[in-house]
């Protein structure tokens, strides 16, 4: 992508693919953060759990438990909603180096044990390298997770600064393709939202990451302004985590997001509090500034086709990254340190038996 396109993401990574499968969500909250700041953050996102009372258990706080493992790592457990419901969420706050993760998994009927060991084992399976050295995993931002799980689903979006450009990748490991093909569905929808009125500025089959493809490159206008919508997904027949499904959309003109300030350091607690504790955060819809008018797309067609002829033709899998799980009937170890002497004995007696022979 340009340089100066930033953005993030996140991951659900999913352990056993039947009904009683586990899952936890994996989120990058900031870089560059400093102790001071994560604890700050945990400060202040776990005192806004604990201030909301649990209404359905005589007023209990919603916060559970809140533990400090390390100076790097923390975990929070709290009710999912007001209820007396033994549902709970569990959040591992993690500082890997100068890049603050947050894990988040849920357990239902009080049996917490399970979902605590999985997010502490999972915590040791993330660590911060150099994009060039990612080596097995999945990247998230500046982390990859080495984790041997069933099933990835992801999201990311990328902007450039203060645009109506937004780009935004959708990725499921293990989705089947859809029945009908993409073109299929581009002329449904602008059936039924544009009334067929749209252009059609490129479409067909492509190669995205060595997998069959197709795009559909659109524009539509209203009274007010226009847009362009590019759509890409790819096809394969034997889903897997190193063939994933991907989806990916670039979108120009509506919406301009406002600039970013730079000397204002990014909110690491506000976006992904529980719905309960977030009150306080929104300013009332009257107070809130009127939305700004639309715009037309700050890219001309053949810009934005030639930024995103550029994205698609980068994407490919990452050599190496899906490594082989491990076989949990194997019964393969190493001798006992009685074997082993053993063996050694047996060799320096075989190795000695050459130096007595006469040439």
């Amino acid at each position: 992508m340009p340089a100066n396109w930033t953005g993030g993401g996140d991951v659900k990574l999913y352990y056993g693919l039947g009904a009683d499968h586990s899952s936890v969500e994996v989120r990058v909250l900031g870089e560059g953060v400093t102790q001071q700041r994560f604890d700050a953050a945990l400060n202040e996102r776990s005192h806004r759990i604990a201030a909301i009372k649990n209404d359905e258990l005589q007023d209990a706080s919603m916060l559970v438990s809140a533990v400090r493992l390390s100076p790097q790592s923390v975990t929070l457990q709290y009710y999912k909603r007001e209820s007396r419901r033994q549902t709970f969420v569990h959040e591992f706050h993690l500082l890997v180096d100068d890049a603050y993760v947050m894990l988040r998994a849920e357990s239902y009927n009080g049996n917490t044990a399970p979902v605590e060991a999985r997010l502490l084992k999972l915590s040791k399976e993330i660590f911060k390298v150099a994009p060039e050295n990612a080596g097995a995993g999945f990247a998230l931002g500046p982390v990859v997770i080495r984790s041997h799980h069933d099933q990835e689903i992801a999201s990311f979006y990328f902007r450039p600064p203060a645009s109506d450009v937004s780009l935004s990748i959708y990725i499921n490991a293990l989705s089947p393709d859809d029945d009908e093909r993409l073109h299929v569905r581009t002329q449904k929808d602008t059936q039924i939202f544009l009334a067929g009125d749209y252009e059609n500025l490129r479409a067909g089959k492509i190669t995205l990451a060595d997998m069959q493809a197709e795009e559909s490159l659109i524009g539509f206008s209203d009274d007010t302004h226009r847009q362009i919508l590019f759509v890409s997904e790819n096809y394969r027949d034997n889903p897997s985590l190193s063939r994933p499904a991907m989806g990916i959309r670039l979108s120009a003109g509506g919406k301009k997001r406002s600039a970013i300030d730079p000397d204002k350091p990014r909110d690491l607690v506000r976006w992904t509090l529980p719905q309960f504790a977030n009150k306080g955060y929104e300013l009332p819809l009257w107070q809130q500034a009127a939305s700004p008018d639309p715009v037309n797309p700050s890219l001309t067609d053949y810009e934005a086709m030639a930024v995103w002829d550029a994205i698609l033709k980068s994407v490919r899998i990452r050599y190496g990254a899906v490594a082989l799980k491990p076989d949990p009937w194997a019964t393969i170890r190493g001798p006992s340190a009685e074997e082993a002497a053993e063996n050694k004995r047996i060799l320096d007696e075989f190795i000695a038996s050459f130096e007595k022979r006469k040439p």
